[in-house]
């Protein structure tokens, strides 16, 4: 009997020196599998290293995770990008992506699985923390000014996922390609100070929302036409809904449109009093943006390419970038797309690929 309780004793004793060991690995495990970020909210949060599965809801986060060489790693991104069929054509496993929308249930995220958000609220990525999810606050625009922001996605990637050296490289490239385009055509318009500066005010056509529908400023869009010498005019209205009465108050010298809708707000442009009426549909001073996987106006892969096309329609005398041959470059780099000679001209011209309307 003795025997049998020593036996037993003895057991108990090695497990409950085992337990503290096992309690101490673990808790270290944990702490060596997360990593501190800070958003762009500002808020330093822990997440886990390496995520596996990633819910993109910014647009320009999807697009720049492909571009960087971890689309494996997304569960899906927002829901208007995949309206693009330059998304799935470029990128054909967007086919199977999730479509997210900025209000999605924290029920949503965690339906689908995901151990990291980026979502461009601040306040959403709060409250997704506060249900235990690991989610970062990824702007589209600053509260001061967006030349600090460019970068800063990309670095947070970098912080992620940089231990793989292909990761880390794509960064260097991107960062280069849109350093040198910014710093190429501020060089040559520093030149020529006899240009005065123009107005502009920009149609967002992602969504169907008609002429009224703009981006405020301290975005990308007015970091790279402030470099052009063009006045970003969004950034003086009170909301991204502006009036027809409120842009002609201003009457801007140029109109620029981005996003799938973008023939259909053209068309009505041109067709809708009082908007037929600005200067600029007088002048025929209105410009397109391209579309690939995003938006090039996004903080996306193709944010250089906007640099060169808006060059280009801008100060066409000073600029006569080859659009056909940078637009293959790019989409053959960071998607592994190869582009023909006429698709490139219709992407470039707001079309997708054999020439038609990308939405109706």
């Amino acid at each position: 009997m003795r025997k049998v309780l020593f036996r037993i004793t003895s057991c108990l004793l090695i497990v409950l020196m085992i337990i503290p060991v096992f309690t101490f690995t673990s808790c270290t495990q944990k702490e060596n599998d997360t990593i501190e970020i800070t958003d762009m909210a500002g808020v330093t949060v822990k997440i886990p290293k390496n995520p596996k599965k990633v819910a993109a809801v910014s647009p320009s986060t999807g697009d720049l995770m492909i571009a960087f060489g971890l689309g494996d790693l997304l569960d899906g991104t927002y829901y208007s990008t995949l309206n693009n069929p330059w998304a799935k054509e470029i990128y054909p496993e967007s086919e199977n992506f999730y479509g997210y929308d900025y209000d999605n249930s924290v029920e949503t995220f965690i339906m689908q699985g995901v151990d990291l958000i980026f979502i461009p609220e601040p306040s959403a990525a709060q409250d997704l923390r506060d249900h235990g999810l690991n989610a970062l606050c990824v702007r589209q625009f600053a509260e001061t000014g967006y030349d600090d922001y460019v970068f800063y996605f990309s670095e947070m990637i970098r912080q992620i996922w940089g231990d793989d050296k292909n990761v880390s490289d794509r960064i260097d490239m991107w960062q280069n390609d849109f350093s040198n385009a910014l710093n190429e055509v501020k060089s040559v318009l520093a030149q020529h100070p006899e240009i005065e500066t123009r107005t502009l005010y920009y149609i967002n056509g992602e969504k169907d929302r008609g002429l009224g529908y703009t981006d405020l400023g301290k975005s990308l869009l007015e970091t790279v036409y402030g470099a052009l010498k063009i006045d970003f005019i969004c950034n003086r209205f009170e909301s991204n809904r502006p009036s027809a009465e409120a842009v002609l108050e201003i009457d801007p010298d140029v109109i620029a449109i981005g996003g799938i809708y973008q023939k259909k707000r053209l068309a009505e442009l041109y067709a809708t009093e009082p908007w037929n009426q600005l200067t600029a549909v007088k002048n025929n001073e209105v410009y397109n943006i391209p579309v690939g996987f995003v938006g090039f106006e996004q903080t996306c892969s193709t944010s250089a390419l906007f640099i060169y096309s808006q060059a280009n329609q801008l100060y066409p005398e000073l600029f006569n970038y080859d659009m056909v041959a940078l637009t293959k470059d790019y989409m053959q780099r960071y998607f592994g797309y190869e582009l023909t000679d006429e698709a490139a001209t219709n992407m470039i011209n707001g079309y997708y690929k054999d020439g038609s309307v990308m939405i109706e």
